[in-house]
């Protein structure tokens, strides 16, 4: 008798073992959905991009001609209205460039030198009156004109915000289609956090033509935009 009862109480916990691995491994329903978002935010801040360009036939003299006017430039700049402790180095560069004849033959060399500069302007009034001094100064080639916001981050965190809010009513409404709804979040992920500055077209040719004219050159700051994207795994039940 006390056999069987031994037997009878492992059956019951056997089964009883066996259900509860059973509801343990039961799937849960999940809805896969992707929220997306963009926040235009008013430019406050402007990225000028200018470069020096020097020729001459022997290397120290286009390196030592490029370093006077680079300086001449920075000095202009921060005159102007340029912060002065955001202006950056972007890129320096010394090489020889052959020249040649009517008969395709190397007749001389001459060495070309480029100094690329980054100038921060956090005053938008003063960016026209920058870029003109830069190209007073001797900056002959300004490469763009970037405006931006200098709050990214609280913009950024907007846009992620508005992109899960996004997703979550995109759940909710087709778990509420399919006679569901949404319990709970299985996981989240931000695939990306883009920041699209507006960018001043033509400048090159706008400064030029400002330069040639005396005149202040136009500049007109776009919007800043910035994207946000998730991707969410919703539990429905």
């Amino acid at each position: 008798m006390q056999k069987k009862w031994i037997a009878i109480a492992a059956a019951g916990m056997l089964l009883f073992s066996s259900m509860s691995v059973q509801a343990e491994e039961l799937p849960r329903r999940s809805l896969t959905v992707s929220g997306s978002a963009e926040v235009t935010a008013k430019s406050d801040t402007a990225a000028i991009y200018l470069s020096v360009e020097t020729e001459s036939a022997q290397v120290k003299n286009a390196a030592r001609e490029n370093a006077q006017i680079m300086t001449d430039v920075r000095n202009a700049v921060i005159a102007a209205g340029a912060d002065a402790s955001r202006i950056e180095t972007q890129n320096y560069n010394v090489y020889p460039q052959n020249i040649y004849d009517d008969k395709g033959r190397v007749k001389s060399k001459k060495y070309k030198c480029t100094n690329s500069m980054k100038v921060v302007v956090s005053r938008l009034d003063k960016t026209a009156a920058v870029m003109d001094a830069a190209v007073e100064a001797g900056a002959n080639r300004i490469d763009s004109v970037d405006f931006s916001v200098s709050k990214t981050q609280e913009y950024k965190e907007e846009a992620l915000r508005q992109a899960t809010a996004a997703a979550l009513r995109k759940a909710q409404i087709m778990a509420g289609t399919l006679g569901r709804s949404v319990v709970n979040v299985i996981s989240v992920n931000e695939d990306s956090a883009d920041v699209t500055p507006y960018r001043a077209m033509n400048v090159r040719m706008m400064a030029g033509a400002a330069a040639d004219a005396k005149e202040s050159t136009p500049l007109s700051p776009g919007d800043t935009k910035l994207q946000s994207r998730v991707t969410v795994v919703f539990e429905i039940g």
